[in-house]
């Protein structure tokens, strides 16, 4: 689904490490910079941090005419960035960067750098960085350091939770790492060691949680359960106060995102993809190479299940998937093309 015009455009020398899922025909991408041996040794030498290489903010428009699918924007200078999509108040894709809350949109026909969100109007950030943006109701929500909550309103414009959450005694103890949502009036936040928080409407509060590990990843499942992750996978599920755990972990990596898609729940990692179902998370052993491959991210919005990482990317729609591309065979081919 990929010119070789479009790949070495857009993504040539780059690898994807951030995906988004506006709606079922519109997909975003982050990504990074690839440097060869001598590029890290050069940068090594000039004491150059590796999180500021060029970054690309990539788009896919399944609708548009093929060959002229794919565009990018470069953002030179900027720190590790995170990728959101809202659909309120208007459908656009949201890039967030980590530490200086710089913000890029691009959507619905315009395209800006917005006010960082530490000066934005109703900022929602406490000391600390931003690390997660996930569309709930077709909102925008971030979550981060000490405990940090916000939904976008609109351009440079935010509403705070975070002043409804108690602070952490120490804000080094981390903050919340994922937020996910069943509405507006019903989320949950995770982060640092076994720090659980629910949003009913009104209040937030703390809930118990079975161990003091770090909890990685929250996603709320189309059969009325919450999934969290901590430390290299251990997961839990149950709602409110109530817990079970259904895998003790183990894994060389913690999982990166977990998504409820197509009823079960999909969580995946730089390393492979796992699925949950009826209580059991096992290895998803069923998936082709050309798909397993693209493991790292995953987004889900409009029926549709976006999955990138270093390998490429692919989607999955009413249950078949779709490879969008595979890098190393797409570098492969413009090394060998005229290309430039």
């Amino acid at each position: 689904m990929i010119t070789l015009t479009e790949y070495a455009t857009n993504l040539s020398t780059f690898y994807i490490y951030g995906c988004a899922v506006r709606d079922r025909t519109r997909f975003g991408f982050i990504a990074d910079r690839w440097f060869t041996d001598e590029e890290v040794e050069e940068e090594e030498k000039n004491k150059t941090g590796s999180d500021y290489r060029d970054k690309r903010l990539v788009t896919f428009f399944r609708n548009g005419e093929p060959g002229r699918q794919w565009g990018s924007t470069l953002l030179s200078g900027w720190g590790t960035l995170y990728i959101g999509a809202a659909t309120k108040p208007l459908s656009q894709f949201i890039a967030l960067e980590l530490q200086d809350s710089q913000t890029y949109v691009i959507g619905s026909g315009v395209d800006y750098i917005d006010t960082p969100l530490n000066d934005c109007k109703g900022s929602p950030v406490r000391k600390g960085a931003i690390h997660r943006v996930k569309m709930i109701d077709g909102y925008a929500y971030v979550c981060g350091g000490n405990r940090s909550v916000g939904k976008r309103l609109d351009k440079g414009v935010w509403f705070s939770h975070s002043e409804s959450i108690p602070k952490l005694a120490e804000w080094s103890d981390g903050g919340f790492d994922d937020i996910a949502g069943f509405s507006e009036d019903d989320l949950y936040a995770v982060g640092g060691k076994g720090d659980v928080w629910h949003y009913n409407g009104k209040i937030w509060q703390q809930l118990a949680f079975p161990t003091n590990l770090w909890t990685r990843t929250v996603c709320c499942g189309g059969d009325g359960n919450v999934y969290i992750s901590c430390y290299e996978g251990l997961t839990f599920m149950g709602r409110g106060n109530r817990r079970k755990k259904i895998y003790d972990g183990g894994i060389s990596l913690g999982f990166k995102d977990m998504v409820w898609h197509e009823g079960k729940v999909w969580c995946t990692n730089d390393n492979g993809v796992w699925t949950i179902e009826d209580g059991k998370l096992t290895w998803a052993r069923d998936l082709p190479s050309e798909i397993k491959v693209c493991s790292g991210s995953l987004s889900v919005n409009d029926g549709v299940m976006l999955m990138a990482g270093l390998g490429g990317a692919a989607f999955m729609e009413n249950g078949q998937w779709h490879n969008l591309f595979l890098r190393g065979e797409m570098e492969k081919a413009v090394r060998e093309s005229r290309v430039p």
